[in-house]
C-alpha cells in the first residue's frame, strides 16, 4: 500500500481557506471534515499564518530592552490586616490595637515615618528629599 502526500498548500491559499472556514459559520472541525483537510493541518496553518503576520508587524526583539534595567533591591514589607479572623470563644485573645490610618511606613535606623492616604503631595516630596539627604 503506497501513501501519497498531498501537494503543499502555499500560505496565500492557507489564508484564503482559513478565512473561508471562519466565514462559513461552521465549526473548524466540521468545515475541515467537509473539505478534506485534517484539523491538525488546519490549526498548523493558523499558527504559521499568525506567526508570519506578527513577524511582519512587530520589530525583532519586540518587548525586550536593548539595555536591560538594573536589578532592584527587594525590601521586606510587613502587611497589617484591617481585621483579624474571629477566634473561638475559649481561645479569644484581646485584639491588638491597629493603626491603619497610614498606607506606607518607612523605618530607617531609629526613624519611622508613617504616610497617610491623604498626604499633601508637596509635603511628601519635601519629606523624601529630606530623607534622601539624611541617608546620604
Amino acid at each position: 500500500m503506497s501513501v501519497t502526500r498531498k501537494a503543499r498548500v502555499r500560505m496565500p491559499e492557507q489564508i484564503r481557506l482559513i478565512n473561508k472556514c471562519r466565514q462559513s459559520g461552521m465549526t473548524d472541525t466540521d468545515w475541515c471534515r467537509e473539505n478534506g483537510i485534517a484539523v491538525s493541518t488546519f490549526y498548523n496553518w493558523v499558527s504559521r499564518c499568525r506567526k508570519a503576520a506578527a513577524d511582519q508587524i512587530l520589530p525583532p526583539n519586540y518587548g525586550h530592552l536593548e539595555n536591560p534595567r538594573p536589578r532592584q533591591d527587594v525590601v521586606p514589607i510587613d502587611l497589617v490586616p484591617d481585621s483579624f479572623p474571629e477566634q473561638h470563644a475559649s481561645s479569644q485573645m484581646q485584639e491588638p490595637s491597629l493603626d491603619n490610618s497610614h498606607t506606607i511606613e518607612i523605618a530607617v535606623k531609629d526613624l519611622t515615618i508613617r504616610i497617610r492616604n491623604d498626604v499633601d503631595p508637596t509635603l511628601l516630596t519635601r519629606t523624601f528629599h529630606m530623607l534622601q539627604e539624611f541617608l546620604c
